[in-house]
């Protein structure tokens, strides 16, 4: 996920003139007693352009490695838009938390809001009055005493993923986006109240383009933002074109399946669900219409890409740990038996379990650098000015590879989130997986319990085991690598998935029905 920009010399010099007048308004920075964070020696006018523009590897990767020379807390410039880089929890904790009135607003996002049509995602919205009312209302229907009300949905979700394994199981990863997946059966269910396979594709395709663009500084625009109004035809403004084809699917991911499901609550036949009871509970009101219409086409998108994260990660670790899987699943004969499938009344009673599941959220979190914050207004911290107008990113990957707080990080260990001799166990990486402060997902219950029930189900029935390759005979390891979107996903990877037994067999074909 390095940037890499193409700059074509009409491109140049439009940038050049633009930056020079953004300098000449200069920030409060510039008259501070305070230094700026350490950081990579900036060059006039452009920064850390060309610091930015070599890097080879993933940003979370870059950043932790600067960390290393310049400390937990660094600055970066780009063409005069102002960076800060977060790299221990501390840091977080001390900013995005304790300081979240001043940390919670999100940059202007020009690529994303202003281009690609995504401006009613109240993820990316400013920290505003309108934003609260979206949180609010999404709140109230996704909190965690409302999370039991699901079970149904994510029960019958998981019994057609077993299901699917037994008749396509080389389509796996498919299986998990389209079944348990909080933006496969599961959340079309629950936001609309049906299912369908067209906005479950399109779903895939719109988080697809939106993971390419959010990171902050992905395209040019985000940092001088006057590009936004060239024409698509201007030499280099390849940007441009692509939003255009990128913002018919998030204008369509939200409107397409509310025209149904409006028409569905006005004869007065709408199934149960969010959409449903949040337009009964607002009735006749027009502002609260298009804000339930965005939250239901948030909650659609919003865990298209990290439950299916979550769960293809656990499935690559298990199957990469023969013994973390036998141990799993003595766990749940000990402790559920084999004459059912585990539920959700067993999970306390299933600590090791529940261990894979959180050490799955380490292992690869699934959003390596939180979204981008904003400060709102100067701050010092740690003797240091963080000026107002910066962007703040929390590098969520160095964190939750920390050697002091989780010893060899590298390693795949659900056991060190279990009690052991009354050391201190490590830190919960939930906290952290799901973004900060006041902007964390409200639908990380929903998602976790997702993955859990669907995780659980698989490592009662199935053994999973390397795929052997047809012409030699070996066994084919695993390449452990991710994707370097916004969302990471482990890279395409074979497993073979026997049922444990004939009893297993038929809880399969049984399921939780």
């Amino acid at each position: 996920m390095g940037v890499s920009f193409s700059l074509p010399t009409a491109i140049v010099a439009f940038v050049c003139a633009t930056v020079v007048v953004q300098l000449l308004y200069s920030r409060s920075s510039a008259r501070s007693r305070y230094p700026l964070p350490p950081g990579p020696k900036r060059l006039p006018i452009v920064g850390n352009f060309r610091d930015l523009n070599k890097i080879d590897k993933p940003l979370w990767l870059a950043y932790a490695d600067w960390a290393k020379t310049f400390g937990d807390v660094f600055y970066l410039e780009v063409l005069g838009s102002p960076m800060v880089i977060l790299n221990s929890v501390k840091a977080i904790d001390d900013i995005f938390e304790k300081r979240s009135a001043n940390y919670s607003d999100r940059p202007p996002m020009y690529m994303v809001n202003q281009l690609m049509g995504w401006a009613w995602d109240f993820a990316h919205m400013r920290y505003t009055d309108y934003w609260r009312l979206h949180r609010k209302t999404f709140h109230q229907y996704f909190q965690p005493r409302q999370v039991p009300e699901f079970y149904p949905i994510q029960r019958e979700s998981a019994t057609s993923f077993l299901q699917k394994l037994t008749d396509e199981p080389e389509e796996f990863i498919d299986h998990v986006r389209r079944r348990v997946s909080h933006a496969g059966e599961i959340i079309l269910k629950v936001v609309y109240g049906h299912t369908d396979d067209h906005h479950i594709n399109l779903a895939e395709k719109a988080v697809k383009s939106l993971s390419e663009s959010i990171a902050h500084g992905s395209f040019l625009v985000d940092f001088v933002p006057t590009l936004s109004h060239i024409p698509s035809w201007f030499p280099g403004a390849t940007f441009k074109k692509k939003a255009e084809v990128w913002a018919r699917d998030s204008t369509e991911i939200r409107d397409g399946p509310w025209v149904n499901l409006k028409k569905s609550f006005d004869n007065g036949t709408g199934a149960p669900c969010f959409a449903t009871y949040s337009l009964e509970k607002f009735r006749n009101s027009k502002q609260m219409e298009e804000v339930i219409k965005n939250c239901s086409g948030v909650a659609f998108v919003a865990g298209a890409d990290t439950t299916v994260s979550t769960i293809s990660s656990a499935i690559l670790a298990l199957l990469l740990h023969p013994e973390v899987q036998t141990k799993a699943q003595e766990e749940i004969d000990r402790v559920v038996g084999k004459s059912r499938l585990p539920d959700f009344e067993d999970r306390e009673n299933l600590p090791y379990l529940e261990a894979v599941l959180t050490e799955s959220l380490r292992w690869n979190p699934v959003l390596p650098l939180s979204l981008p914050h904003r400060s709102m207004n100067d701050d010092i911290y740690d003797g240091y000015l963080i000026p107002g107008g910066s962007t703040v990113v929390g590098n969520t990957w160095k964190i939750l590879h920390d050697p002091e707080a989780y010893s060899d990080p590298f390693t795949f260990d659900p056991e060190r989130f279990l009690p052991k001799d009354g050391k201190e166990l490590a830190p919960d990486p939930s906290l952290y997986a799901f973004g900060f402060g006041r902007r964390i997902c409200p639908g990380r219950y929903l998602a976790l319990n997702s993955a859990w029930i669907a995780i659980a189900a698989l490592m009662a029935t199935y053994r999973l085991t390397k795929a052997v390759d047809k012409d030699t005979g070996k066994e084919i390891e695993p390449v452990v690598d991710y994707s370097e979107g916004i969302v990471c996903h482990p890279a395409p990877f074979e497993c073979c998935f026997t049922p444990r037994s004939p009893e297993a067999l038929a809880l399969i074909k049984a399921g939780y029905n």
